[in-house]
Order: structure tokens, then C-alpha cells, then sequence
């Protein structure tokens, strides 16, 4: 079942009481079948044409400063006009984007969905927008090392015993930013209270906390209170490799509720992948693409890994391409010879061209991380900023 606006009620006020259950068990609820709106016409009425579709909380968006403002009606068979425009990505160029969103609009204004003032507010943002701009790499530009950061996981076995001498180690070599991993209230043994004089004398920023999705949906009053007390802008989650796309689904809701919820504190929800969300698929729609399309861009973003992206083949920049603007936190970690894990730069990921990418992505932090560092976490980690600093893309 598609997440639009007659289920949303529904789907928020029954997301407590699933969890428990949805993770234990899998659900078998029928699944319908992906979008196959043509660009320009709705959906025949009472059709099921764009399962686990944009959702029409949202407005029609595409990216960071290109947000037109015009809610993401529903044109017929469950379809949005972001499914309709979308249907084509990702798109060759800049002017096939713009082209493809004034021949949609046009047709939608035609069938009285949209009016001719919304519609030009929507290819205005269609043109304001990156979406099909060439992003190249040039081999001039260096990385904003400010912006970049750790994965706590990364140092995880010398974080709870000695987290004064591992974060003035991670200082000494560049790191400017940390994401503690854990729950709320537990991070290595420590609460964020208690981490942040540590961070603070350390001068380094916690821009995000890696938390539960059960603390998303049962303590969001400490979730809010451990951001704060560190300075978090971004609380991050994680799903499971045995959820279908319905699950997916219901956790695009939860991940809604909490982000609205979150965002009056100044905290946005991301969600950071693993593998299996690619490898989750039906009919040509993955689990991954079940959750960019269903949360709303307002109160969540997405963590992209690209370490386990890759190890699905698929690219980081064919994602930043098909979901321009979703992506502002990246986990950079990168993938030996043998599918191993590496120290950033020392592997086959393509990083210049995923930095060239990013300002399509959306990307606001990125942060190093290793599963298995070698031979400690803290030489894995300089290792991988020291080759950030020499990477010229």
C-alpha cells in the first residue's frame, strides 16, 4: 500500500505497536505495482499504477533551493505529480529535466490538477534545481575537510575506556567532526552530556548522533535532550535485512512522524543504509526507493553508505541523480579488492567523483568510517582524512 495522503493517518497512529512485531516476524501483505504513469497523464482512477510512490505530504521538490512550493498532488491511480516527472530520471541534461517538467505540467494543468500559477512555479524550480547539470571532475577542486568527520564505530574500541585520548588523537590529524554510534543515552558506554566537555576540549563538532529506531519512536524526549547536549543538527537510524517493502514503508511513516516532530527542535532525521535495501526488490522498486520517495524532504534526509551501496553495485552518483537533494550526510568508506573493507583512498570507490556530485546530492557533512580498521581505529581514521586532504576532484 502506498504511503499518500488518505493513509498517512493511519500508518502514524499505528507505528508504535508495529515495530516489535514487524522486526520479529515478516509481513505478508500484497504488494502493488510500480509506478507506471506516462509522463504528461495521470493514472486511470482506482488503479494501483504507482505503488510505494513520491508521497503527497511533500511538495513537488528537487533539491535544496529549488522547493516549488506546490503540494505533490495525487493525479489518479495513487500517482503524484512528482511520480509522473520523476518516471523519466535520471535525466541526460539540464534542459531534458526542465523540458520533461513543463510537458507534465502542462498536462496536469490541462486535467485541472494543477493551475497555471503552480505550474510555473514548478518549472521555475525545475530550472533553479541541479538536476541534469553536469558535474564533472576537474581535478581542481580540494574537500572542505571542515565538513568532513569520523563514524565513531570507526574507533569504538577505545572510545569507552579512554575517549579524552581517542578524540584528541582524531583532533591531531585533522577530524573536526565525530558521529557517535549507539542509542540514546549510550554512546560508548557515555550519554552525550557526558561526551560533550570531551568533544568540546577536543574542538570537535558532533553535527549528527547515530540513535535507535526504537529511541525514534519510544524516546524522543531523550533523543531530543542527548541532541542538544552535543549540539546535534541530525539524529540517524538504521533499518533490517528482513523487512519487505511494506515494512519499508511503515518505517518511511515513523521516520515522518519523528522528523516533523524533531525538525521544532532543529533536529533532522536521517536514514543510513546497509546493503539489503537495494537487495530488497519487487517489481523494479527497491526498499531503498521505498524510503527516499515516501518520507517528505522537509523532515528527513538520507545518510548515504557508499561502501554498501557499492557492494551492490550500485553507484553513489547514479542515487544523487535519480534523488537530487537527498543525500546531506555521506558515511565514506571505502571497498578493497577483494569486497573487503579500506581505508578511504585506498580502495576502488571513486571519491572525486562522488565529491564532484555532491552539491546534486545535497551533501552537507560526510563521515570516514571503517567496520575493521587496522591496525587500531585511530591510524585506519588519519590514514583516511590524510587522503582526503590530498584528493583533488
Amino acid at each position: 500500500m502506498r504511503r499518500t495522503a488518505s493513509t498517512t493517518h493511519t500508518l502514524r497512529r499505528t507505528a508504535k505497536p508495529w515495530l516489535a512485531a514487524a522486526v520479529a516476524a515478516t509481513l505478508t501483505l500484497p504488494v502493488l505495482a510500480p509506478c507506471a504513469a506516462a509522463a504528461g497523464t495521470g493514472g486511470a482512477a482506482g488503479t494501483a499504477a504507482c505503488a510505494y510512490g513520491y508521497t503527497s505530504d511533500a511538495t513537488v521538490w528537487f533539491g535544496a533551493g529549488a522547493d516549488s512550493g506546490v503540494p505533490n498532488r495525487e493525479t489518479g491511480g495513487g500517482c503524484t505529480v512528482m511520480d509522473e516527472i520523476m518516471a523519466g530520471a535520471p535525466f541526460a541534461t539540464h534542459g531534458a529535466f526542465v523540458r520533461t517538467v513543463s510537458s507534465v505540467t502542462k498536462g496536469l494543468v490541462r486535467e485541472r490538477v494543477l493551475t497555471g500559477g503552480e505550474r510555473r512555479d514548478i518549472v521555475r524550480a525545475a530550472g533553479d534545481s541541479e538536476v541534469g547539470r553536469p558535474h564533472p571532475v576537474t581535478g581542481g577542486r580540494s574537500v572542505d575537510l571542515s565538513r568532513i568527520g569520523l563514524v565513531g564505530y570507526t574507533v569504538r574500541a577505545t572510545m569507552p575506556t579512554d575517549a579524552e585520548g581517542t578524540l584528541g588523537a582524531l583532533a591531531e590529524c585533522g577530524f573536526q567532526n565525530i558521529e557517535p554510534s549507539g542509542a540514546a543515552g549510550n554512546f560508548y558506554g557515555h550519554t552525550a552530556a557526558e561526551l560533550a566537555p570531551l568533544t568540546e576540549a577536543a574542538g570537535i563538532a558532533v553535527p549528527s548522533l547515530g540513535v535507535s529506531l526504537s529511541n525514534l519512536q519510544n524516546d524522543l524526549d531523550l533523543v531530543v535532550a542527548e541532541a542538544h547536549a552535543i549540539g546535534a543538527s541530525y539524529v540517524r537510524v538504521s533499518g533490517s535485512g528482513s523487512w519487505t517493502l511494506e515494512d519499508y514503508s511503515r518505517t518511511a511513516a515513523i521516520l515522518d512522524e519523528a522528523g516533523e516532530a524533531l525538525s521544532a527542535e532543529g533536529i533532522r532525521v536521517a536514514y543510513h543504509n546497509h546493503g539489503y535495501e537495494f537487495e530488497t526488490e519487487e517489481d523494479g522498486v527497491t526498499g531503498y526507493d521505498v524510503l527516499v520517495r515516501e518520507t517528505n524532504p522537509a523532515f528527513v534526509t538520507m545518510e548515504l553508505d557508499v561502501y554498501w551501496a557499492a557492494s551492490t553495485d550500485t553507484s553513489a552518483t547514479d542515487l544523487f541523480a535519480r534523488y537530487p537533494g537527498r543525500f546531506e550526510l555521506l558515511h565514506l568508506k571505502d571497498m578493497a579488492e577483494d569486497g573487503s573493507f579500506a581505508d578511504v583512498g585506498e580502495g576502488t570507490i571513486d571519491f572525486a567523483e562522488i565529491f564532484a556530485g555532491a552539491t546534486l546530492a545535497g551533501v552537507r557533512y560526510g563521515f570516514t568510517e571503517h567496520d575493521q580498521p587496522s591496525p587500531d581505529g585511530v591510524t585506519s581514521a588519519c590514514t583516511s582524512i590524510g587522503n582526503l586532504a590530498e584528493l583533488r576532484y
